[in-house]
């Protein structure tokens, strides 16, 4: 602020000299808003007595308060990183921006605490206790609030990330649009909880109480929701009850047409001999999931991870495999006529028959030059397949999908190639003497004559 101006403005009612003064009180007063009474900072380290003490942005960072009575002490924006506060009382205390992140607090006692804002990442929080407390966008990211009492709590917008709350209460705590990606809630107490528009992307509420919680708009993208508990009043959208009903319900036998399981986490389940036609599993985690003999016609895996998944002697006709994890997966016997495998991951574990794990090693590393004479690929997805110079004297591939393949140079002598679908493949140079074309779409769109 220029003094000189203010001289002009004012004329002769002040001085510069009693303007520069008035500034300098009012720099003063604006900055002891938030200055700790520093007597009461000795006070607090002292005797770790402290109630009802004026602290706001005291410097308390890795003090030894253990057990220590700040109750009702005004604490806003205090540095409290480190502190060892375990068991110390902080009831009705108002810690607005305080920061306490890797602070021990086990057993501390924040009742009807204000905590608006403050900052608790890594800190250690078991059993401490947040009844009534005001949370809201507070950042408690990957800190321990095991065995914790967070009763009517407001999380509004606060962020869990990676928070382990497993076997806290957060009965009737509201913890609308607030961040729990990868957070541990298995055997918390949920009940009556709002979860309304949270993220709980790949949290674990596994045997979690839910009845009369509700989860309207959140994402339960690989929310692990086996052995939890609910009830009549629990809102789940369409979507999710379906995911909590087939981790926690028989539905073996079942039908579960064209049902949308995106994203769902079916870790362990038992769909064995279900109905699952044109299913989505698009990003879905089945690992260790049981899908034998099941029908998966047309059914999206894309992107899902199917490791140590069960797919012996499936029905996986027209199947979208494209970026889906097949680690270890065993696909014995099963049917996959025209399946993708695509940019699919398999590794020496994974069981898959000799004709599916050619076509996989055809459309995921290239058949150019090599030697597929006799070999059985009817049916097969083959797609864009790169078999330029490869070598199909009396191969099988009678009723594939060969749009776009590159069989430049390629040898089809006397290759069954009766009903697939060869629009827009490129077959300039290929031997073709002898090749059986009857009902085939041929590249340039007309249909191959039978003879």
């Amino acid at each position: 602020m220029n003094i000189d101006k203010l001289s002009i403005v004012f004329g002769k009612l002040f001085s510069k000299g009693a303007i520069a003064i008035y500034l300098t009180m009012a720099i003063a007063s604006a900055t002891s808003v938030l200055a700790a009474n520093q007597s009461h900072v000795e006070q607090l380290i002292k005797t770790k007595e402290c109630s009802e003490c004026d602290l706001p942005d005291a410097r308390l960072a890795g003090a030894d308060l253990i057990g220590a009575n700040i109750r009702d002490a005004d604490l806003r924006k205090a540095d409290m990183r480190g502190a060892k506060l375990d068991g110390a009382k902080m009831m009705r205390a108002n810690m607005l921006g305080a920061d306490l992140r890797f602070a021990l607090l086990s057993g501390a006692d924040f009742l009807k605490a204000n905590l608006l804002e403050a900052k608790f990442e890594g800190a250690n929080l078991f059993r401490a206790n947040f009844k009534y407390a005001n949370l809201e966008r507070a950042i408690l990211s990957q800190a321990s609030l095991k065995n914790a009492d967070l009763q009517f709590a407001k999380l509004i917008s606060a962020k869990l990330e990676g928070t382990n709350l497993e076997n806290a209460n957060l009965g009737l705590a509201e913890l609308e649009k607030a961040d729990l990606t990868n957070a541990r809630l298995k055997r918390a107490n949920l009940r009556r909880a709002n979860f309304s528009e949270t993220n709980l992307t790949r949290a674990n509420l596994e045997g979690a109480s839910l009845e009369g919680t509700t989860f309207a708009g959140a994402n339960l993208f690989h929310t692990d929701l086996r052995s939890s508990k609910i009830d009549s009043d629990t809102f789940f959208e369409p979507k999710w009850f379906l995911v909590w009903k087939i981790v926690n319900q028989r539905v073996d036998g079942q039908t579960l047409v064209a049902a949308d399981l995106s994203g769902g986490n079916f870790e362990k389940a038992n769909l064995a001999g279900v109905n699952l036609e044109d299913a989505n599993f698009t990003e879905a985690y089945l690992f260790i999931t049981n899908l034998r003999r099941s029908n998966l016609v047309r059914v999206k895996f894309n992107n899902a991870n199917l490791r140590y998944a069960d797919l012996t002697k499936a029905n996986l006709t027209e199947a979208d495999f494209a970026g889906a994890q097949l680690s270890d997966a065993n696909l014995g016997g099963a049917n996959l006529r025209l399946a993708n495998l695509r940019e699919s991951i398999i590794n020496e574990e994974t069981v898959i028959d000799r004709k599916w794990l050619t076509v996989w090693e055809i459309v995921n590393r290239g058949g150019e030059e090599r030697n597929f004479n006799n070999f059985d690929l009817s049916g097969a997805n083959l797609r864009l397949a790169r078999l330029r110079g490869a070598r199909l004297i009396d191969t099988n591939l009678s009723q594939s999908d060969l749009r776009g393949a590159d069989f430049v140079g390629a040898n089809l002598q006397r290759a069954n190639l009766s009903g697939a679908n060869l629009s827009g493949a490129n077959l300039r140079g290929a031997v073709l003497q002898g090749a059986n074309f009857c009902g085939a779409t041929l590249s340039d769109g007309t249909v191959g004559k039978c003879k």
